[in-house]
């Protein structure tokens, strides 16, 4: 079974960093944007099951 792909959209380094690690720690695949246009281009590479936006 594949991990489940989470797109973090987070412009606060820090903030981003947590949540990074916590959803990493329960096995998800993340990946962490500072904006909308590095979101935009993760989404469409990625195709994420999961978007957290800020």
């Amino acid at each position: 079974m594949s991990k489940i792909k989470v797109l973090l959209a987070e412009d606060e380094a820090s903030l981003g960093m947590i949540v990074k690690e916590s959803l990493e720690t329960r096995n998800f695949t993340v990946f962490h944007t500072k904006n909308g246009e590095e979101a935009f281009e993760v989404y469409r590479k990625e195709k994420p099951d999961i978007l957290v936006l800020d």
